[in-house]
């Protein structure tokens, strides 16, 4: 009798576990839709003007292949997180970040220095691009496919094997 109380106990903290889960899977989903649901969805608005370092940049330029659009910030914690990530990306794929509502150029190439990043940024200090594409909390990824639609949009942290797969898959 014991043990086939036991049996049922393991069965039910098996069945609990699974359904924790569960619960906590589809809490992350709710969250992640929630904070994206602003979020610009089919073709990319196209970004265009000076990198900071004095570069031009073109979106449209990276027609053809996968793209990773990047919004961060100087003052953001789980930026500094992704960016060794985002740094590792940049060697394998096209991408364009952008540091929206950060300090002066100037402040952003120091922190840049400071951290070792050799990143594509376009600033975007009053928010316009983060605004056009419904970015309303840094980091925020944009994937797109060849043909400059988006793909995939996630907010917060984001791994960079996620992020890879993302691309890999927009490259199909």
């Amino acid at each position: 009798m014991f043990r086939s109380f036991k049996k049922k106990l393991n069965k039910n903290r098996w069945f609990s576990i699974v359904l924790n889960i569960l619960f906590i899977a589809i809490l992350f989903y709710a969250l992640s839709s929630w904070q994206t649901k602003d979020a610009a969805r089919g073709e990319a608005t196209n970004i265009s003007g000076d990198l900071i370092t004095g570069e031009k940049f073109n979106l449209q330029h990276y027609r053809g292949q996968p793209v990773l659009i990047h919004f961060w910030a100087t003052w953001c914690p789980i930026c500094k997180l992704e960016n060794n990530s985002i740094a590792a990306i940049a060697e394998d794929y096209q991408i364009i970040t952008v540091a929206s509502w950060s300090d002066s150029d100037s402040a952003i190439k120091k922190f840049l220095q400071e951290e070792n990043l050799n990143l594509p940024v376009i600033t975007d200090h009053d928010g316009e691009w983060a605004k056009l594409y419904g970015v309303k909390a840094v980091p925020t990824s944009f994937v797109l496919d060849g043909e400059g639609h988006i793909r995939f949009v996630e907010t917060g942290f984001t791994t960079e094997l996620g992020l890879r797969l993302r691309l890999w898959w927009s490259s199909k």
